[in-house]
């Protein structure tokens, strides 16, 4: 009976385990899916755009770079990583979208911040409005 006990509740813990996960892994996939849809949304109304090419690619380019860095900080928001240290952190290893179009300081502060992912969605909520 014990042994029965013990084998059901292990199943039971497991199967439990897999369901969080499986959604947590869901829920990270939509939220990619989100703010693509979001990113190339703003991109294709910039077709209408009265400013000049010039100034629209510069918008679209931020944008992008903003959004790859948005995703990246969400990761590593959710990482478990108990360390202070920016250099433990494996999701800030990603390779971003051409992170050499975003300044250094600008860099510096995602690093120092302790709500990046907040950070970042504000510079976008700025480039937009």
């Amino acid at each position: 009976g014990f042994i029965s006990l013990v084998g059901f509740l292990t199943v039971f813990r497991t199967s439990q385990a897999y369901n969080r996960f499986v959604e947590g892994v869901t829920s990270m996939h939509k939220m990619r899916a989100e703010w693509f849809d979001a990113c190339a949304a703003i991109i294709a109304f910039c077709k209408i755009s009265q400013a000049s090419e010039e100034a629209t690619l510069k918008f679209q380019h931020t944008l992008i770079r903003l959004f790859s860095m948005l995703h990246a900080v969400a990761l590593a928001e959710i990482e478990d990583c108990s360390s202070d240290d920016v250099g433990e952190i494996n999701a800030f290893k990603y390779e971003l979208i051409d992170v050499q179009g975003i300044d250094e300081e600008s860099l510096r502060e995602v690093q120092r911040c302790p709500a990046r992912v907040e950070l970042v969605y504000q510079w976008i909520q700025q480039l937009v409005v």
